[in-house]
């Protein structure tokens, strides 16, 4: 079977879930996604939501625990021996916290989309609005936050950083909710136009099953039909009764 705009819509919210809960889970939860990446000599530290890690290249990874905001400028540059202070990304930090919010307005959208019909679609549709915007927040304050820090010790360190996986998961996610707000919104629309077609076919039917009327509107019973052709009568016969 196709597959329609309900199914499309729920299958996009779905699929923005898992790229926002992805990108939630980054370092230091699991060391390997992150959405900056140090590299100072054979060691990288790797930057996500709530904390980061220090992976070298042998040994078990570092990784701090996870909290809300963590103190960024101190960890570069202490890897890298560059002090700098930037107090404005300090607070980026916290706003990172968007990310699993954006997650679970999303899969609240996909609850709603999956298990409605009609009506329950415009509802659906306004959670995957609150999920974009949020994510479209999330994604801008993750450019803002990485881009200074990467720019800052591409040109004053020997150290590279460079942007990693998470940062386009949500880049992708948010891309995704755009698009799932009007897919899931339409299938309001074409929920009930495919409700009302099944209606009137289904009214047709139940009148053919009666024996009643023709689609046509034509009576099937003792009366004459009402595409039924009467004979023409003659002048001669115009006082005489027709049987």
């Amino acid at each position: 079977m196709a597959i329609g705009p309900i199914h499309c819509g729920t299958f996009l919210l779905f699929a923005a879930t898992i790229l926002l809960l992805v990108a939630t889970i980054s370092a230091p939860v699991v060391d390997k996604i992150a959405f900056l990446d140090i590299n100072s000599g054979a060691e990288t530290t790797s930057f996500g939501v709530f904390g980061y890690c220090l992976r070298p290249s042998s040994g078990a990874d570092q990784c701090t625990g996870s909290h809300v905001g963590y103190d960024i400028t101190t960890v570069t540059g202490t890897i890298t021996s560059h002090s700098w202070v930037n107090k404005s990304i300090h607070g980026l930090t916290k706003a990172l916290i968007l990310h699993p919010i954006a997650c679970g307005l999303s899969f609240i959208a996909f609850i709603v989309a999956l298990l409605s019909s009609q009506i329950g679609f415009l509802f659906a549709s306004f959670l995957a609005f609150l999920a974009f915007l949020v994510s479209l927040a999330s994604m801008a304050i993750d450019f803002a936050l990485f881009t200074i820090v990467r720019n800052h010790i591409n040109d004053n360190t020997t150290a590279t950083a460079s942007f990693s996986t998470a940062i386009w998961l949500v880049l992708a996610a948010t891309v995704v909710l755009f698009f799932s707000v009007f897919i899931v919104c339409f299938s309001c629309v074409t929920g009930r136009r495919h409700e009302r077609d099944n209606h009137s076919r289904g009214g047709i039917g139940n009148n053919n099953a009666t024996g009643g009327y023709y689609g046509n509107g034509g009576y099937t019973g003792d009366q004459v039909m009402m595409d039924e052709p009467v004979g023409k009568r003659h002048f001669w016969n115009r006082n005489k009764a027709v049987y």
